[in-house]
């Protein structure tokens, strides 16, 4: 019989000897997967520790998707430091992630518009209806994570066509988290996260010069950094303007 953590380890090394910058695993059940339900637990502990340990000797991290707080406690106490989507979040094992210097990417916006335009782009009743399982509860995530001290970095995780939507994370956390948290989650935060300090989330000599021009501001006002762009006159990538608009 096969051995399941040979396996896990042997496939972590092999996608980091391909280049992947970090480990992302399935660590729980899916809204969109057809034959997983939201408590599935996708790996065993030695199986996550295997993962962990192979992406530790090379200079990296693992994130895992997890709703339950059976699976983020899991992937915890085994080493995994980005934890995305985290709806169902305890206190206790929130403080646990804060305390191990984990880092909490929330989704929000994916299972609101799931909820709303899931059935138009195909996505199976069955699977929304997994879908308001957790987004009911991901509001609370937020208070709960924030008031353990577990940072939060900035996700989305929309799919196709809702991808439009991707800004309005920023609205939906705002309605919990004070504004400045909700931008640094998406700038100082992100780059930590992503081990880009310097390079990325921060205007700096040496930093890739990703900027944008706000129309207004959006410490008062969040929803101007939704709709694509409408409010932004001015966006550069890698220091070359990709738009600009006079100020009216």
């Amino acid at each position: 019989m096969a051995c399941p953590t040979c396996a896990a380890r042997r496939a972590a090394r092999e996608e980091l000897k391909g280049g992947a910058d970090f480990i992302k695993i399935m660590a729980n059940g899916g809204c969109a997967s057809p034959t997983d339900p939201i408590h599935f637990f996708g790996f065993s502990r030695e199986e996550l520790s295997a993962v962990v340990e192979e992406a530790d000797s090379a200079g990296t991290y693992v994130s895992a998707h997890l709703y339950t707080d059976d699976a983020i406690l899991r992937c915890v106490e085994t080493g995994v430091h980005s934890l995305e989507h985290c709806n169902l979040i305890k206190s206790v094992t929130a403080r646990l992630a804060a305390e191990k210097g984990c880092v909490a990417v929330p989704t929000l916006v994916t299972f609101d518009k799931l909820t709303s335009e899931g059935a138009s782009v195909g996505v199976p009743t069955d699977a929304i209806a997994k879908v308001e399982v957790v987004r009911a509860a991901g509001m609370e995530s937020l208070d709960i994570m924030r008031k353990a001290g577990l940072t939060m970095a900035y996700g989305t995780d929309l799919l196709g066509e809702m991808h439009r939507h991707q800004s309005e994370e920023f609205v939906i956390r705002g309605e919990v988290l004070p504004v400045q948290e909700v931008i640094a989650s998406a700038t100082g935060i992100a780059a930590k996260l992503l081990r880009m300090e310097g390079k990325i989330g921060t205007i700096a000599t040496g930093a890739f010069a990703d900027l944008i021009v706000v129309d207004g501001d959006p410490l008062r006002d969040l929803s101007l950094l939704t709709r694509q762009g409408m409010h932004m006159p001015l966006i550069m990538k890698a220091g070359a303007l990709v738009k600009q608009t006079t100020l009216t």
